[in-house]
């Protein structure tokens, strides 16, 4: 059910409704966390945290406002982990180096609440329509601030330009969302520094020497 006149706005910050309902808050992350948006049962939610329906739609308009207010608790969540990356700055003259921090910082939310992490790489695998529905109300775009940085970063000479920048943003958000995959088991210490040697896989490849390097370099002095 869509509520058009419901002022989601509301749901977003010191406001948000959840953080009077702890229990509809964890049993919103953990289905979540499991599920896509449409594939997620707002029923089995409510009947976990005992909500009445008539209760839910007062405070959160529909499944697209609890969304909404899940996302908001997860992304300011996340964004505490990044606050000393972005108080310090966002150096464009470093961009691998600062993906090491992020990643790092990706990693530490992950241990820290991995549901979370798995909600927040899920919003990956939803369609463009929702997503811009999702950041009209949070008033930011995060994937295209991130584009922004890739796109700088090739016009820098930082990134190969033989890869299209486009590529090059679904590599690493893929890698972001999967970390989890990357980084599964061991002592904290262990997975940071492994979080780590993912950026430099993605910096430096894998191989010794990359043959296409060798190419590039002969059309270049062609």
């Amino acid at each position: 059910m869509k509520n058009r006149t419901f002022d989601y706005n509301a749901l977003i910050g010191e406001s948000n409704p959840l953080l009077r309902y702890p229990e509809l808050k964890e049993a919103a992350i953990d289905e979540f966390a499991a599920k896509r948006y449409d594939d997620a049962s707002l029923n089995d939610i409510l009947k976990k945290a005992g909500i009445s329906k008539g209760s839910f739609y007062h405070h959160f308009g529909g499944k697209f406002g609890l969304y909404a207010a899940v996302m908001d608790i997860v992304t300011q969540k996340k964004l505490s982990y990044f606050y000393p990356l972005m108080q310090e700055k966002l150096d464009t003259t470093d961009f691998f180096g600062t993906l090491k921090v992020a990643i790092k910082a990706t990693t530490e939310f992950m241990l820290d609440d991995e549901r979370m992490q798995h909600l927040s790489s899920r919003l990956m695998e939803e369609d463009d329509g929702f997503r811009s529905r999702l950041f009209g109300i949070f008033g930011v775009n995060y994937y295209e601030s991130f584009n922004e940085w890739v796109y700088q970063a090739v016009q820098s000479g930082q990134i190969d330009s033989r890869y299209p920048p486009g590529f090059v943003v679904k590599l690493i958000e893929v890698t972001f969302a999967n970390i989890h995959k990357l980084v599964s088991s061991g002592e904290p210490e262990y997975l940071l520094e492994t979080a780590i040697q993912v950026i430099d896989v993605v910096q430096y490849g894998i191989s010794r020497k990359h043959p296409a390097s060798d190419q590039h370099q002969d059309r270049r002095q062609l």
